[in-house]
């Protein structure tokens, strides 16, 4: 193709319209047909998620109840996968608009300039790492989480089974 004129960019406009066209068709019967092998599979399927599901809350449910066990080290690592804790933190804003304006108005009096976002907006990242007098002073409140994740080593079965 060789396009010199603006003629030429709108018979190449014109293909591309009709490639885009064609090419939305096709994807459109490859989702009508995967959704199709998806449903035909899916009593093979769901009780395969659901067993995994269950796998994974007994899994989170003994970690729970034995999480002194985490207090030092805060991950294990196991023949078949990882198992952990790590911690995440974040600052609750508020929702209410009347709130929101306040909130800046404190962030801006205090100087914590870098706590607010080019739209104006409370900074969450930039507040989480604030003080907690800080915070309070805003009127916020820390939320700590403490995320568990389950990592399967799906290659070891493959040694366990040799």
């Amino acid at each position: 193709m060789k396009i010199t004129n603006f003629d030429d960019v709108d018979a190449a406009l014109k293909e591309l319209c009709e490639c885009e066209v064609a090419l939305s068709k096709l994807e459109g019967e490859v989702t009508l047909k995967c959704n199709d092998i998806k449903e035909r599979y899916k009593d093979k399927t769901e009780p395969l998620v659901n067993q995994i599901a269950f796998i994974k809350q007994e899994i989170t449910n003994f970690c729970e109840g034995n999480k002194a066990e985490f207090a030092n080290k805060r991950s294990k690592e196991l023949v078949f996968g990882t198992i952990g804790y790590r911690l995440s933190k974040s600052v609750s804003l508020p929702r209410v608009k009347e709130k929101v304006e306040s909130l800046l108005k404190a962030i801006k009096s205090y100087g914590f300039k870098d706590c607010i976002s080019y739209t104006e907006k409370p900074n969450g990242e930039a507040l989480a790492e604030l003080d907690d007098a800080d915070l309070v002073k805003l009127g916020l409140k820390r939320v700590v989480k403490d995320n568990f994740r389950i990592e399967p080593k799906l290659e070891s079965l493959d040694n366990s089974q040799a």
